[in-house]
């Protein structure tokens, strides 16, 4: 014979079984593919309630949360991971409810909460998965806030750190090169550029860095360097020749040659004649066209 309180667990798992299938939160997340979040989340409430404490209900937090995002309730999403934190703290769920909760912030246009959670972050999870996005994240949330020092820290961590995130490692070079310019650091410029050429494993990157190398080197003074640099991009790769020709033709004429910036600028304007120099380059060329007149007379 069944004692009762047999009976009554018995009666509790029919009665739940009836209202959930075997694996309910695999028929939620099938929702969550087709788009149909809210049903999902009906699914995701009940396994919370009816299995606290399982790996089915973090994951139906997560995915809540989740779900939430995608109808576009961040505020409702964050407090749903929020909850993730609290009840699973330690799990690889609660890192990823940490990470969300900054990006969701950033998404908002929330910068001060943003910073504060991803340091929370950074803080709580010092081997995290999410750490290197999480420093550059936070690194140009500092730089938009013009806080360039706390900035150049995060974007130096990566360089140190993770030299193997090729993204994050030549993005955070050249963004620090780019706060140095804005200081007129121009050799600090150059170095941090410089980090990308370094590794030549990219070649978009490596050109960008080289183009910026080259814009550094005209705002320091130094046009001859920059105009090797600058013909150098138009004669070894595809990328950027607008962005090259521009450069050139300003290094040509911070020196002086004027022929030479002339014939640059009027080939600019000739392959792209919407460039967005179009009209620095018409004024230029109006310039040029009148002081080689004079010098004729």
């Amino acid at each position: 014979m069944l004692n009762r309180f047999t009976v009554f667990l018995l009666l509790y798992i029919f009665l739940h079984s009836i209202i959930l299938p075997e694996d309910p939160v695999e028929q939620a997340n099938k929702y969550f593919q087709m788009g149909k979040y809210n049903e999902a989340i009906q699914i995701y409430s009940k396994v919370k309630e009816v299995y606290p404490n399982t790996d089915w209900a973090r994951i139906s937090l997560l995915m809540t949360a989740r779900c939430l995002e995608k109808l576009s309730k961040i505020n409702d999403a964050i407090d749903e991971y929020k909850m993730l934190i609290t009840k699973h703290r330690g799990t690889d769920f609660a890192e990823e409810a940490f990470f969300a909760i900054a990006r969701l912030h950033a998404s908002k246009g929330d910068t001060e909460s943003a910073i504060k959670s991803y340091e929370s972050y950074l803080k709580n999870y010092p081997n995290g998965q999410f750490r290197p996005i999480a420093l550059f994240n936070i690194a140009s949330l500092y730089k938009e806030k013009k806080r360039y020092n706390e900035a150049i820290d995060k974007y130096n961590e990566i360089l140190s750190n993770y030299p193997n995130e090729l993204w994050f490692y030549s993005w955070s070079a050249i963004n620090i090169g780019h706060i140095y310019m804005i200081k007129d650091k121009y050799d600090a410029a150059i170095e941090s550029y410089q980090r990308v050429l370094n590794t030549e494993n990219n070649k978009f990157l490596y050109t960008l860095s080289l183009l910026y190398k080259g814009q550094a080197f005209i705002e320091k003074g130094d046009y001859k360097t920059a105009i090797t640099i600058f013909e150098n991009i138009l004669k070894s790769t595809s990328y950027f020749p607008e962005e090259a020709l521009y450069g050139l033709a300003k290094a040509y004429y911070k020196s002086n040659m004027f022929v030479m910036a002339k014939e640059t600028l009027e080939t600019l304007l000739t392959l792209y004649p919407n460039t967005i120099w179009k009209n620095e380059a018409n004024n230029k060329l109006n310039i040029i066209k009148k002081r080689l007149e004079q010098e004729k007379k």
